[in-house]
Formats: structure tokens, C-alpha cells, sequence
């Protein structure tokens, strides 16, 4: 912290009390966003209240400090990006304050989805739909006038406003609404009903404002009307139109998409509207992109509420994303359109539909109408289309990416083909290609060309071809910015669109924020090269200084990585069925996000970071915001490996620091399981105890309260000493055993998991091997960062499995995380001969037997189990195969009744869970899945993972088993499981 931000935080505190950070890291992860740029802050500031917003802003004026509001940070266009301080509405202003029949009073952190979860329990929802709704907050949408899909039919944000709480450059705060302009001084009897001597003042600022605007606004519409686009999309420069109407001014119409340039948002009252009963979808392919569009024209006679168009790369991903999709697209469609009409009834949605696809046809004869539904899971389907694969882009391989550098050009809709034909002359001119994406209704086009991340020397080319598009849309009427904002990459070109106009526009800020405080450079700005400005850099640095990686990756390789983190905000959701990231959910703050990580680790890697940073108590705290559950990696649309990022940084921070005593005992957890079976049942009993209970919190760091698993009277590999062993030269192809890695939970606590296995295999006439030299797979330890005492693990491991892996045999685990170990944790920080055979053969005990079964070679003649059982899919059985494989087998067991539970992750995470640091943490993460096994009346749980039989057990009187101790209970293998703990 540097002289100055320390004045800052000295100034501010007692008077306010949000969050202020002026930390590296947070100014790290606070200068970028889901654009192109990257601008370190001076400081980040998380208010509680609008009280704390107008104490920030008063001292911000008096100290001229310039404040950028942000929500989500999920902008393309760079606009809660800058050098002043970053106001993040995300943290703690997120209440929905009241809820009224068609109105909803809102602060401005609020998550859009989480929003109209709460009015659809009144049949309502808020109406503008913007593409990421699960992470879009409304101050993000009031700031940039978001629309979406359906703008067509309900409009955009500023059409469902009726009034903003402000805060004005000058701390001053009102609600803002429709305010009646007068030429009337205020009488001493109205001053005497205000309530006080700030009420007066407010009014005083409030009647000022409103004269000035309406005067500017009145001398100055005919620039208004003949300069800005009457089309159904702008939100470029400030919406002036149809603000003013005789007397009464729309603040809020005019406030809205004014980036935070204008006043900060504190509060929203939002109208709200019902939710349509009846829709239906059409999907309507073509062969030509031209057609798509003809077609779409087409279509807008009869009105529809939404009409989106698909390139072919869209159309591709779509296909790879959905096995309903890749019925319903041929490879080789060029285009779709996916067209919805409302109706009052399921009758004429189906006429409405038929009737469009009617008119299509006859303009477009070779038009495959592969989807017409009314079905309502159809409809969500289709249109969860777009949604799903356009932040999919990011996923496409190569050196260039889809950029969102020129991203939410619109024109009139019936200009939309002959926009489309100019922009492909001009790309093919660049020789560039792109993809299209565009609420054809609206005329709206997310163009994205094809282009590697820029680096500053790109910056004239990328100037050419935009100001060439740009050229191509004025030319048509059209505009920059029909969704998203102007931001850094716009807001250079606002002069071009608007010419005389642009000079109201600076009048208008000059009214409301006369030093240039709010948001500066965004709308008005001086530097007409700016859109081509602090790029997020790319290059990494050739020198000494680079701290050396822990993991098998270059410095180019793990940039990469990063990199491909494009910002989006994915993670930040708290959609229900998702599961990233349990950190965020549990705690709505920036530096949980896996994007975070990303960031951190990309800088580092360019050396904007210095490696020695990597020791610094911050990055160990970051890393402890991640306990490798891996669902950020399965759920992030890029792919982005934030585990292994993690895993380096962790890894970094050990060499530098080492482990603490408490993460070097639990991270060996399973070193123990030896010793502890070889004293019970003295350990089993002391486990019981609270003062042993006590004694092992202070020494191995194990919080007291965490219910621990009794260790076995002998380890499994023990009671198998001599048996199931096989030398790897026995092998043939007519004999090849399955080989079984025990790993330490099965080992050293519950046998019966190992034994179930084996009796399962033995049943089904599969000879088994059990490598006797192997041990735990050291998961604890790489999620710790340990790393060096995880090769040690890993080597020993590797010997007793490689001769059978190279023989072809497969490796059977009965632990989720021991096959990843295998599959990512290996490969990751260490190389060796035989790792990727052995990585190739490993498989998960569900999957093998769901092998076996599809292909007709599993036994099932199972006896009837009449009884009622949970299941919880662990994190790491989602990210090998996405379900568990076990729902499908434990479904042939007669009179078994199955139910889900889908409450998230556990929380616990292994050692993660144990420590008496991370109890609370763990607790929180998994208090849906812990109450849920409390409330539960079932006979018992299931869950592959141990470290979920935990946590489901912590609270609850149930025993959560090994999906194998039913199928060898239904086989007549073991002697009923007591669905009780003991």
C-alpha cells in the first residue's frame, strides 16, 4: 500500500463500513473483466449501504478521486475498468427490498436469475433478458440498458424502470423518477414541509438538475431527433430520446446506460411483468446465411417475441453440447434461426408458429423446419441454445479466438442482410473470418472476428477493420452499441456516430459530474485511440527473473492456460444444478471466483506479478479459496484448468514458505491409518472422547468437532497378504486380471468397500490383482501443494501398477479422487514412462461395472431390496464422468427406491474439511447436503466418495455406504448393511 492509498484507508475508516482493499492481489483481480483490457485500480471499495456509497463519494470529490461502479464484471466492453476506485455493488448490496403486485425495489447487486426466482412465486418475472442472467446484476443492467433476445417484444431495462435511487458525483443522494419541470421558485410553505436541513439541500440540487437538463434537453431536439437512431436497439453515447415530453423529464429513461458516468445506483424500483403461459419455438435450418436472414425478415410479420440467428460455428458447438441438438441439426446447416411466438393459449402459439413457418417457406423454399414445439421443456431446451454456446466460443483451438472487439453492432432490422453482406466484404478484405450471433428481430449482430489477443503492435490493424465496420453501420443508420455499452471499446467513436450531438452529450455530463469523477473516459473521452489502449498483455517476459514451475508446464504453456480465462463470470452463478464454485456461493466475493485464479496466474506468468508474490500471505490465502473439487473446470464454458493453476500456486508457495504443522500432518492423513488400525480399539475409543478429541485439535489440527471414521482392526492389504497377487509376466491375452488400488480410506476404515469389490469381481468371474507395495494415492497432498512428498507417493505407485498397465490390464479404483490422481494430479507435477499407460487404464469402480453391464457381461441376479436410499453424486464422480455410474446399476436391483439428492458439494473435501481452520467453511459449503441428511427418511446414503461419507454423516444419524455394499448385498455377497451409524 503506497503512501496515498494509505491516506485513503486511514481517511475512511469508522466512517465507512464496507470493505476497502488496496492490497496487490485484490487490485490484481479488479483490473480486468470479461473484455479485451486491463487497468490496474487505485483501490476496491464494497459499500454495505447507500450511506457508505455517499460517504465514498463525498470523499472521492473533495480528494478527486475517480470511482468506477461495477457489478459482476462480466462487461466486453472494459466498463468497470479504470484507475480510481472500483465500487463493487456484488458484495453486499444484493437484498430484493420489497416485493409489490407489479413493482420490485431492488439494490443494485442483485442477480437477475436470482431476481425472477423470487417473482415467479407470484407468476411475474422482470422482463429484459440479457445473455448471462445467472451472474448479470441489475446495477450492470441499468448501467448498460441491457436487453437481449426478446427486447423485440418487452424492450430493454429502461423500458421497465420506474424510478433509481442516485448518488451524484457530489455525495448528493434522491430517487430519481418522472419529475415535472417549472420555472417556479420553491415558496418559504413548501421549504417548511421539508424534513430537514439536507431534505432542503437535496431539493435544491434535485430542482437545479431537472432546470438544467430540461433546458438542454429543450434547446437541443432537433439534434436529438435527427442524430440519434430511431432503431429498436442504442444504447450508445446517452438515450435522449423521448426523454423529455412537454413537461415531464424521465430521469430514469435518461440515467439508464449511462455506465456509471452520470450518478452511482443505490436502488431500482422495477416493473415487472407476467409470465407468459403459453410459448412455442420454431428451429428453422438453412443453407446459406443470406437465406437465415431473408427468412428472418419473413418472419417478423407476424410479430414474433424473439427471432435469433445462428452461424455454422454455433450451430457446431450446439451440436457437441447436446445429444437433443445434434438430432435436431444436420452437420451441414450453414445457419438457424430459432424463432418463439406467446400466444393466450397453446392454440394460437401453434397457429402463430405454423403461420411463421408459413411465411418462411414461401420466401425461403429450401428451409428444413427441423423443431416446432410447444412443449415447455423443448422450448427451454431450444432456447437455452444461444445461452449455452456462444461463451462456448471460447473453447474453440487455435491461435485465433473469437474477440469481442467490435461485439453488438445493430441496424434497422430490414438493413440487417445488406449490413451482413458489407461486413463479409470487409472481412474477407482484412482476410479475417468471424462469427455471427444476432437478435435478428432487433437487428442486433454480435460479430466476433477471428483474431490471436492483441498485443499493443496489432493495434492498426484492428483500428482499420473496426472503423471500416463502423463505416458500414453509419452508412445504414445504424449504431456502435445496440447491447453491452460504449466502455474503452466504444466510446472513441461516439463522435463519428453522433456528430453535433456528441457535444450535448459533454454538456450533459458536465451537468450532472462537472470534475469527471464517475466512470471517466467512458462516453466521454478524449482519446480517440483508446479502444486500442491497455490490452491485456500476452507476451511473456524472457528473462532470469521468472520464478521457476512447479508443475510439468512451461511458463508459455501455463499463460495459455490462464489466458483462455476469457472473464466471462461463469463462475461467479449460484444456479441451481451447478455446482461452481462452492467457494463463491458460499461467500459472494471476487477473490473466490475461479476467474481469480486465472487472473493471478496469467499475470504472474507475464511477469506483472513478480514471482515473489507468490509467497505472500495473500496468494496463500487465495489458494485456500480452492480445495480441488474440479467443478469450475468441468461447468467454466473455456475449459479453463483453474485446479492445475491453483495447484501451482500452492505448489509455489510451499517451496517458498513450506507447509504449516496443521497442512503437513493432514495432508498425510492416510500415514496414520497404519498406525491407528494396529491400536484399536484404544484409537476407535479415544476417537469417541472429547478431552481425546481435544488432545488431537491441538496437536494434528483436527477440529473437535468433525466426526472422524474408526479405523479398521487390520488394514485391507494386510488380511489379503498373499492373495490376489500376480506377477505381470503370468499375463495373456486370455489372461488379464483387473487390477484393484485399494487408496487409503478403503485401506485403513471401512475393509468392506475392498471386500465388496473383490467378491463383485470374483461373482462376475473376473480374477483380480492387488498390487501389496501400493499406497494412498496422495490427493491431500497435491491439493496442499506439497508436492515433493506427492512424487514420493506418486513413484511408489506408479511401480506396483506400471507392469500390469503395460500389459493392457484395467486399474479398478474404488475412490473418485484416486482416479483422478491418476488421470490429472500425476501428469500434472511430475513425468514418467509409465504414467500414461497407467493414466489410460485407470478406471472408477461405477464405470467398469457399467462397462461390463453394457455389454452384456455383468451378473444380475440380484434379490429384491425393499428399501429407500439417498444419493449424492461427490464432486469428483461429476468430473470423471458426469454422473454417477451407479444410478444405472443399483437401478437392477428389484424393490430398490432411489433418490437424488442434489444439494451441491459436500464442503469437505478431504483435509480440507478436517482442519479445524476450514470446520466453519467446510460447514457452511455443505449445509444444504448435512440438513438435507438430518431431515431425510431414508434408509440410508450413498456416496462414492469418502470424503462426502463424512460430511453427510456429521450431523445425521444415518450412515452414508459405498454404492458397492448394496450390489453386494442384492448379490447375496455380504449379510445385510445397517443403514445406521454405529
Amino acid at each position: 500500500m503506497d503512501v496515498d492509498q494509505q491516506r485513503i484507508a486511514d481517511d475512511l475508516t469508522g466512517v465507512f463500513t464496507g470493505d476497502l482493499r488496496f492490497d496487490p492481489l485484490s487490485l490484481a483481480l479488479y483490473s480486468s473483466d470479461a473484455s479485451l483490457y486491463q487497468i490496474r485500480p487505485l483501490g476496491v471499495a464494497a459499500p454495505r449501504s447507500t450511506e457508505d456509497v455517499v460517504t465514498l463519494t463525498r470523499y472521492a470529490a473533495e480528494q478527486h478521486i475517480p470511482l468506477i461502479a461495477r457489478g459482476s464484471g462480466s462487461g466486453l466492453v472494459g466498463g468497470c475498468l479504470g484507475q480510481g476506485i472500483i465500487v463493487d455493488f456484488s458484495r453486499y448490496m444484493t437484498a430484493i427490498e420489497s416485493v409489490g403486485d407489479d413493482t420490485v425495489v431492488v439494490q443494485p447487486g442483485v442477480v437477475l436469475n436470482d431476481l425472477n426466482a423470487r417473482l415467479q412465486e407470484q407468476g411475474r418475472y422482470f422482463a429484459p433478458d440479457p445473455s448471462n442472467p445467472a451472474v448479470t446484476t441489475i446495477g450492470g443492467m441499468l448501467a448498460t440498458d441491457a436487453a437481449g433476445s426478446h427486447a423485440i417484444r418487452v424492450g430493454s431495462t429502461r423500458d421497465h424502470v420506474q424510478q433509481i435511487e442516485v448518488v451524484l458525483a457530489d455525495g448528493t443522494s434522491f430517487q430519481a423518477g418522472i419529475e415535472t419541470i417549472t420555472r417556479k421558485e420553491r415558496t418559504a410553505d413548501s421549504s417548511l414541509k421539508l424534513e430537514s436541513e439536507s431534505a432542503i439541500l437535496r431539493s435544491d440540487v434535485r430542482r437545479n438538475l431537472v432546470s438544467r437538463l430540461g433546458e438542454l434537453l429543450r434547446e437541443n431536439t432537433t439534434l436529438i431527433h435527427k442524430y440519434q437512431p430511431a432503431i429498436p436497439r442504442n444504447c450508445a453515447g446517452y438515450y435522449l430520446r423521448r426523454v423529455l415530453q412537454g413537461d415531464q423529464l424521465s430521469l430514469p429513461r435518461m440515467l439508464v446506460g449511462s455506465e456509471g458516468t452520470l450518478a452511482l445506483f443505490t436502488q431500482a424500483t422495477l416493473h415487472t411483468l407476467p409470465l407468459p403461459r403459453y410459448r412455442g419455438v420454431l428451429l428453422c435450418l438453412f443453407d446459406r446465411l443470406d437465406s437465415a436472414v431473408k427468412a428472418a425478415m419473413a418472419a417478423s410479420r407476424m410479430q414474433p417475441s424473439a427471432c435469433d440467428l445462428l452461424d455454422r460455428r454455433l450451430l457446431s458447438l450446439a451440436r457437441e453440447d447436446d445429444a437433443k441438438f445434434e438430432e435436431w441439426i444436420p452437420p451441414d446447416a450453414e445457419a438457424a434461426l430459432i424463432i418463439e411466438q406467446f400466444g393466450l393459449s397453446d392454440a394460437e402459439v401453434d397457429d402463430r408458429l405454423r403461420g411463421t413457418a408459413s411465411l418462411i417457406r414461401d420466401d425461403v423454399p429450401s428451409v428444413l423446419v427441423s423443431r416446432q414445439t410447444s412443449n415447455p421443456e423443448e422450448v427451454n431446451l431450444l432456447w437455452s441454445l444461444p445461452r449455452r454456446v456462444v461463451p462456448r466460443l471460447a473453447r474453440l483451438k487455435g491461435a485465433t479466438r473469437p474477440l469481442p472487439i467490435i461485439e453488438g453492432i445493430a441496424v434497422a432490422p430490414e438493413n440487417l442482410q445488406e449490413f451482413l453482406a458489407q461486413a463479409r466484404r470487409i472481412l474477407q478484405h482484412h482476410e479475417i473470418t468471424s462469427t455471427i450471433y444476432a437478435h435478428a428481430a432487433s437487428g442486433q449482430v454480435h460479430l466476433r472476428p477471428m483474431l490471436p489477443p492483441p498485443r499493443a503492435e496489432d493495434g492498426q490493424r484492428i483500428a482499420d477493420l473496426v472503423s471500416e465496420l463502423y463505416q458500414a453501420v453509419f452508412a445504414l443508420g445504424g449504431t456502435i452499441s445496440g447491447e453491452h455499452g460504449d466502455g474503452l471499446s466504444r466510446t472513441s467513436f461516439l463522435p463519428a456516430q453522433y456528430g453535433p450531438l456528441y457535444a450535448v452529450f459533454k454538456q450533459l455530463k458536465q451537468v450532472f459530474d462537472p470534475y469527471n469523477l464517475l466512470n471517466p473516459g467512458k462516453i466521454i473521452g478524449d482519446d480517440p485511440h483508446q479502444f486500442i489502449r491497455n490490452f491485456r498483455p500476452v507476451d511473456h517476459p524472457q528473462d532470469e527473473t521468472i520464478v521457476p514451475l512447479q508443475l510439468t508446464w512451461t511458463h508459455e504453456e501455463m499463460s495459455a492456460a490462464a489466458s483462455r480465462c476469457n472473464g466471462c463470470g461463469e463462475c461467479r452463478t449460484h444456479a441451481a444444478g451447478l455446482r461452481m464454485c462452492p467457494f463463491f456461493r458460499n461467500d459472494v466475493i471476487e477473490h473466490a471466483t475461479p476467474r481469480s485464479k486465472a487472473n493471478l496466474l496469467r499475470m504472474i506468468s507475464q511477469g506483472m506479478a513478480s514471482g515473489k508474490q507468490l509467497a505472500m500471505e495473500e496468494i496463500r490465502e487465495l489458494g485456500q479459496l480452492c480445495f480441488n473439487c474440479k467443478q469450475c473446470r468441468l461447468e467454466c464454458p473455456s475449459n479453463v484448468d483453474i485446479p492445475r493453476l491453483v495447484m501451482e500456486a500452492k505448489a509455489q508457495f510451499v517451496a517458498s514458505e513450506g507447509l504449516s504443522r496443521s497442512d503437513w500432518i493432514l495432508s498425510r492423513a492416510h500415514s496414520f491409518g497404519k498406525l491407528g488400525c494396529a491400536l484399536t480399539p484404544l484409537s476407535n475409543r479415544a476417537l469417541k472422547e472429547s478431552w481425546a478429541r481435544w488432545v488431537i485439535e491441538r496437536i494434528l489440527g483436527i477440529d473437535r468437532r468433525r466426526k472422524l471414521p474408526p479405523f479398521a482392526r487390520r488394514p485391507f492389504l494386510s488380511t489379503i497378504r498373499g492373495k490376489y497377487t500376480a506377477s505381470a509376466r503370468e499375463i495373456t491375452q486370455d489372461r488379464k486380471p483387473v487390477v484393484y488400488f485399494v487408496d487409503h480410506f478403503a485401506n485403513f476404515h471401512d475393509t468392506q468397500i475392498a471386500e465388496c469389490l473383490v467378491k463383485i469381481l470374483e461373482h462376475n468371474n473376473i480374477e483380480v490383482v492387488i498390487p501389496a507395495d501400493q499406497t494412498g494415492s496422495g490427493m491431500a497432498m497435491a491439493s496442499a501443494g506439497d508436492l515433493d512428498a506427492a512424487r514420493v507417493v506418486a513413484e511408489r505407485n506408479i511401480r506396483a501398477l506400471a507392469p500390469f498397465a503395460r500389459e493392457g490390464c484395467t486399474i479398478v479404483c474404488t475412490e473418485p479422487a484416486a482416479v483422478l490422481c491418476f488421470k490429472d494430479e500425476y501428469p500434472a507435477f511430475m513425468t514418467h514412462p509409465d504414467l500414461p499407460a497407467i493414466s489410460a487404464q485407470v478406471i472408477e469402480s461405477g464405470a467398469f461395472l457399467r462397462a461390463l453391464h453394457d455389454e452384456q457381461k455383468l451378473r444380475i441376479d440380484f434379490q429384491p431390496l425393499d428399501l429407500f436410499v439417498a444419493y449424492h453424486t461427490p464432486c469428483h464422480i461429476r468430473a470423471l464422468t458426469g454422473v454417477s455410474q451407479y444410478l444405472e446399476l443399483l437401478a437392477l436391483i428389484p424393490g430398490l427406491k432411489l433418490q437424488q439428492i442434489e444439494e451441491g458439494c459436500s464442503g469437505m473435501a478431504g483435509a480440507f474439511g478436517l482442519s479445524r481452520h476450514n470446520y466453519e467453511t467446510s460447514m457452511q459449503i455443505g449445509k444444504p447436503l448435512v440438513d438435507r441428511m438430518r431431515t431425510i427418511d431414508a434408509y440410508c446414503g450413498l456416496a462414492e466418495c469418502s470424503s462426502c461419507k463424512l460430511q453427510m454423516e456429521q450431523e445425521s444419524d444415518l450412515a452414508t455406504l459405498h454404492p458397492l455394499k448394496l450390489l453386494a448385498w442384492a448379490y447375496g455377497l455380504i449379510p445385510p448393511v445397517s443403514g445406521r451409524r454405529v
